[in-house]
């Protein structure tokens, strides 16, 4: 007979009336209890629904998030803003038309008197000529006469064309930091793809998480519950005491409310995986892609190497070369800037054509001499945010050496720990045989077997949340270096 057999009450019929009343309303509440945990733990099959494994749903998210299309759209500024600058390159070609009225015209006024001075060595050869020439002089020599030129109204529509043939280097320099901003575009675009991707493994393997913990909180409130039931047969032989049955009641309630607990979580990380897929919660869709570890990951070298290419540090490179081209084209405000133009009337109205002839070609030269040293302050300001672009990057360099540090080693702790969980809970698994053993041998107690089987499902969850906490590491380390695509092939390699 087991050790913790209650030898004062050999039998439940040799209570009084009185005591077997109050023994029957005990076990009763026992036998409720128990019906009431078995109907939690009957089975309850999600629904079938479709599988989507995590490229899939990846693809799905990028097609999908706002941010991406914000970041695309960023993109597409950043090549017009360079094409833009490309513009210089070409001509200016204008139309301008043009309507002009003046309070007086245009006019020439003379007098004759200056006219008919030349004529004076003729009339004066003879008393008729000169008789003549004093006539004339009496009538037109105080008068005046008026040449119109041009009318009081005017109008005029032109062709223009302007080209710089030399800018003292601008237009080159303009070129190249164009073609940064347009290369710090994509790479913004990159960058918000590896923050999606990143927050897309925390989700969906999230998920994947949460349901393996649901599980083991399932299984382990089974098992405790299997383990009252036989608490209960033996409370009813008279095999053991009511502070057992307490026991094991309250080690299967702590096991149904974290059981419940863990289902709510699933509900929220589901929530959130369908809202990241841009589809209605209704929807049923099921994690295939499991949680994993790689057996050959790169050494740590290797992703630092990696991190040279990275999306971060190429936006810093990039800025760091506009600072650059911003010095040159400081400096190139020290050269003139020589253009050839043309134009070409199309229409004019009362524009005389010997005034205003209707083609015009020439050559311009613009040269600052003298600008209040704005040029040496601007480069003076040039040269300073190349050195603050210089140390933002080695700042930024070190910075990402540093997290790429501390994501590796957390990835091989992971590592490690899963391996020491799988023997972890083998020892576990035996200990929970050894010890139902003991208990019906009257060896072990109720809180030794409860205690085991404890250990046993912390042991598990401890090794979900590993697996989980590797594939948060790897999913950091490759988005860290620019390379997510390696994330997805070590996954199906695994």
């Amino acid at each position: 007979m087991p050790s913790h057999i209650n030898k004062d009450f050999p039998c439940l019929l040799s209570y009084s009336k009185l005591d077997g009343f109050i023994q029957t309303i005990i076990l009763m509440r026992y036998f409720y209890s128990f019906c009431y945990i078995c109907l939690l733990l009957l089975p309850n099959q999600r629904s079938s629904g479709q599988d989507i494994s995590f490229s899939e749903s990846l693809n799905q998210v990028y097609t999908n998030s706002n941010v991406l299309r914000i970041a695309e759209n960023e993109r597409a500024k950043a090549k017009s803003i360079h094409q833009s600058l490309n513009s210089s390159w070409f001509p200016t070609i204008a139309a301008t038309g043009s309507y002009t009225w003046m309070s007086d015209k245009i006019e020439v006024t003379q007098e004759y008197k200056s006219l008919l001075e030349p004529f004076d060595s003729y009339f004066n050869k003879n008393i008729i000529t000169q008789t003549i020439g004093n006539t004339i002089h009496n009538f037109l020599g105080n008068t005046t006469f008026s040449v119109p030129i041009m009318d009081q109204n005017w109008a005029s529509i032109d062709a223009a064309i302007v080209y710089p043939i030399f800018t003292g280097g601008r237009r080159i320099y303009a070129n190249a930091i164009g073609k940064e901003i347009e290369n710090i575009g994509t790479l913004g675009e990159q960058e918000t793809r590896a923050t999606i991707f990143l927050l897309w493994v925390e989700t969906y393997y999230g998920l994947q998480l949460s349901i393996e913990n649901e599980k083991v909180r399932k299984e382990n409130l089974q098992a405790l519950s299997n383990h009252y039931r036989e608490v209960l047969a033996f409370k009813a032989n008279g095999m053991t005491n009511e502070m057992d049955c307490l026991i094991a009641q309250v080690a299967v309630e702590d096991a149904e409310r974290q059981w419940k607990a863990a289902k709510k979580n699933t509900s929220i990380v589901q929530y959130r995986f369908y809202q990241m897929l841009g589809l209605d919660s209704t929807c049923n869709y099921n994690t295939s892609s499991p949680l994993f570890i790689h057996s050959s990951i790169p050494s740590l070298e290797w992703f630092i190497a990696q991190s040279h290419n990275a999306p971060l540090l190429q936006a810093m490179k990039a800025k760091e070369t506009i600072a650059n081209k911003n010095v040159n084209i400081a400096i190139a405000d020290y050269f003139p800037t020589i253009a050839i133009f043309g134009k070409q009337t199309l229409m004019s109205y009362n524009i005389p054509k010997n005034l205003m002839p209707p083609t015009i070609v020439g050559a311009s030269l613009v040269w600052n001499i003298f600008d209040g040293l704005q040029r040496e302050r601007k480069i003076k300001q040039s040269k300073i945010d190349v050195a603050i672009s210089n140390n933002q990057y080695n700042e930024a360099q070190k910075q990402l050496t540093t997290a790429i540090h501390k994501a590796y080693y957390e990835l091989e702790n992971a590592k490690e720990s899963i391996n020491t969980l799988g023997s972890t809970i083998a020892m576990t698994d035996e200990l929970i045989r050894i010890r139902k053993a003991a208990y019906k041998e009257g060896m072990a107690t109720t809180t030794e077997v409860i205690d085991a089987q404890t250990a046993n499902a912390k042991a598990k969850l401890m090794l979900m949340a590993e697996y989980y906490r590797y594939d948060m590491m790897l999913a950091t380390l490759v988005s860290l270096c620019g390379i997510p695509q390696h994330f997805e092939k070590w996954s199906n390699q695994q």
